[in-house]
């Protein structure tokens, strides 16, 4: 009778262990990939991006002049959790929600607690511009957007398209 309940304490600590592994595994990325967008912390915890890195080295789109050609933008990314994972970025240039343009996507694989940066290239050409210029007299919405991918090993990845604004 004790062997049998000392097996049923077993079994449910080994659940519990289980459970918690579940958690860890599936928490690193929702939280990193949210953490960001909210803009809540300087070190977020989980695994992501920082978007707001994007914004400002977009000035070249701050003239007609200055658009074409091409233009580097470093997104940094971290893995602030105990288990390896990788962070991929493309970005979108939208005009009236039409893609007129999309970057290659980039991939980082981070082991854990460890950050990079992911390197994204944007060639505009200048029949993009052309087609900037015309739309920027008609009063349309311009914005730029994305999609991240995290993904931790060979468990699951998370995709999360930010705002394109």
């Amino acid at each position: 009778m004790n062997g049998i309940r000392a097996a049923k304490y077993v079994v449910r600590a080994a659940s519990v262990v289980l459970e918690l592994l579940i958690l860890l595994i599936i928490a690193g990325p929702i939280v990193g990939a949210v953490s960001p967008l909210l803009g809540t912390q300087p070190q977020p915890l989980g695994v992501g991006v920082d978007l707001n890195s994007i914004q400002s080295q977009m000035t070249f789109f701050n003239s007609i002049s200055t658009i074409n050609g091409t233009h580097k933008i470093i997104v940094p990314a971290f893995n602030n959790w105990p288990l390896p994972a990788g962070a991929s970025l493309f970005l979108t240039i939208l005009v009236n929600g039409q893609v007129i343009y999309q970057t290659e996507p980039d991939l980082v694989q981070l082991g854990p607690f460890q950050s990079g940066n992911l390197h994204i290239t944007m060639v505009i050409s200048p029949s993009i511009v052309a087609q900037l210029h015309n739309n920027l007299n008609l009063g349309p919405k311009i914005g730029i957007g994305g999609t991240m991918s995290i993904s931790e090993g060979q468990f699951f990845a998370i995709t999360v398209s930010f705002p394109q604004g």
